[in-house]
């Protein structure tokens, strides 16, 4: 199989395409022949990276959903199959972020925090392994995050979200081996976005830092490449999950940190 035709015939729906590291997933997955199902809660996000991926001649559909609503869920996966046929990849890639002391955080954050990056990835994965299984294949690929597989302070509800993730990776992975389906998870450490750099600004008010570059650069220190992650280099974790080339892995976190995490 050339280099360039990875995902030749298969169709990916791929959550929080509108931005970042769901964008650049979304465009990678286009570069190896993959059509698309591109979702974002904000539907004025997804034009731009529609034109983009068709310019490298796949089939795109766009659709505007609320990960924490099924119903909304459910219309974008029947319009992917009935567009694109049975998907053959999820990408759980929606997700929030919250930096609050755990002493002020209100119980409302606390639970749009659990249903957008965990509830949010119960039901995709719940609508497109409910496709998926009569098929007998699939590959869901889930966004967790090295906050995922550690602690940090001012982040309780986040770092508990994306434990989640990683746990329900691992039961669903159990359980749909026998249907054919691998289900994995990346963990990105500090990926170069604008979502990153809005993130520095919250957290670094938390941590005592009035300068959102001075808390990129001590971070930094804790990274032995010294550098942070591309979206393109997490798109191409998520290209290999996708493919034939990650048949055998199936269950696993995947860190992407540059180091900083090194399990």
């Amino acid at each position: 199989m050339s280099d360039g035709n990875r995902l030749q015939g298969k169709s990916a729906v791929i959550t929080g395409a509108g931005q970042g590291i769901g964008r650049a997933i979304a465009l990678a997955f286009a570069g190896q022949g993959a059509a698309l199902c591109l979702v974002d809660a904000n539907p004025h996000r997804l034009p731009e990276v529609a034109e983009a991926a068709q310019a490298l001649g796949v089939e795109v559909l766009t659709q505007q959903a609320d990960v924490t609503q099924p119903e909304q869920v459910e219309h974008a996966l029947q319009a992917a199959q009935e567009r694109l046929g049975v998907p053959h990849i999820l990408v759980n890639n929606a997700g929030i972020f919250q930096s609050v002391k755990f002493l002020d955080y209100g119980l409302d954050d606390w639970r749009r925090m659990l249903e957008v990056n965990v509830t949010g990835t119960f039901n995709c994965a719940q609508a497109a392994l409910r496709r998926m299984v009569p098929e007998g294949r699939g590959k869901v690929i889930n966004m967790a995050s090295v906050a995922g597989k550690t602690a940090a302070p001012a982040s309780s509800a986040y770092n508990t979200s994306k434990h989640a993730v990683i746990g329900l990776t691992r039961c669903l992975a159990l359980e749909m081996a026998r249907h054919g389906i691998q289900v994995n998870a990346i963990c990105p450490g500090m990926v170069d976005t604008d979502l990153f750099d809005g993130l520095l600004v919250e957290v670094g008010a938390n941590r005592g830092f009035t300068e959102p570059e001075a808390l990129r650069k001590a971070m930094l220190k804790g990274v032995p490449l010294g550098r942070m992650i591309s979206p393109q280099e997490v798109a191409q974790l998520a290209v290999y999950l996708a493919s034939p080339d990650s048949d055998a892995m199936t269950g696993q976190a995947l860190t992407l940190s540059g180091g900083h995490l090194m399990v």
